[in-house]
Parts: structure tokens; sequence; C-alpha cells
């Protein structure tokens, strides 16, 4: 099970924590259960913010509800045209909020170790490399598209 003791002890980053009973209904709405190592960041830490360099950045870790609202394209991403294509495809999750209109997705193919995309590129090869990759740098994935 993966820990994220290290996150929490940054006091600049924003987190709101969160109950079981949330992810539940979530992944219910989902029709799935969240992969195993967001789940557990979610219950050890929560979701929110991630205080970077770049002050127009959102770093946004996005809560389970407004997960599974973009990926049923309901309420306010019925018609978001960011999330056409590339944000639409069953195997992957959005989960991450660079900018407006930008995201960042887990491959939800492997979901023990559950690995991170930035459009096509994989960033991280799991949920706990990529917090820990962003803890010290936010932007550190912006180069690494082509």
């Amino acid at each position: 099970m993966a820990t994220f003791d290290f996150i929490k002890k940054n006091n600049h980053h924003k987190f709101y924590k969160l109950q079981e009973n949330e992810l539940i209904v979530a992944e219910e709405r989902l029709g799935f259960a969240f992969p195993d190592e967001l789940r557990s960041f979610y219950l050890e830490v929560g979701y929110g913010f991630i205080k970077g360099n770049n002050l127009h950045a959102i770093n946004r870790i996005m809560d389970p509800d407004t997960i599974a609202d973009i990926t049923k394209r309901e309420g306010i991403y019925e018609f978001d045209p960011d999330l056409d294509g590339i944000y639409e495809e069953e195997d992957k999750l959005v989960l991450y909020e660079v900018n407006e209109g930008v995201y960042l997705t887990l491959d939800l193919n492997i979901p023990q170790q559950t690995p991170v995309y930035f459009f096509e590129t994989k960033i991280a090869n799991s949920f706990q490399e990529f917090i820990r990759k962003v803890d010290q740098d936010t932007e550190y994935f912006v180069d690494m598209v082509d």
C-alpha cells in the first residue's frame, strides 16, 4: 500500500480531508473503484492543491465527485470542449488539473501501480511517483511532451 507521509509534511500545499463514503458514492456513480494508489491518497491525504512556482497554474488533485462528473460528462463538464477526444479514452481517468482545460490522466489498465499521463506521454510509472515528483517541481513534466 502506498504511503504519502512525505506530502503531508509540506505545509505549502492545501488538502481537504474526505470520508470513505464520499469515495464510495463517486465509485458507485462511475461503476468501478478508484485505482489503489489514488484511493490510498484520498483516504490518507485527501484532495486539493499543490503549491508551485507558477502562480497561474491550478495544480489540483481533483476530488472524487469532480472526477465522476468529468468521466460521466455531467454538470459543468457536460459540454466542455477541453475534454473532447484525448480525455474520453475509457482506460484513462482524469484526476489532476494543471491549468484550465489541461488535465493529467491515470491509466486504468494497471490498478495496483497506476501510470500518470500528460496527454499521450507517460510522466510517471505510478501515482505515488507522480506525487513525489510534483511535490518537488509542479512543472517537471511540461518539457516531456513532444
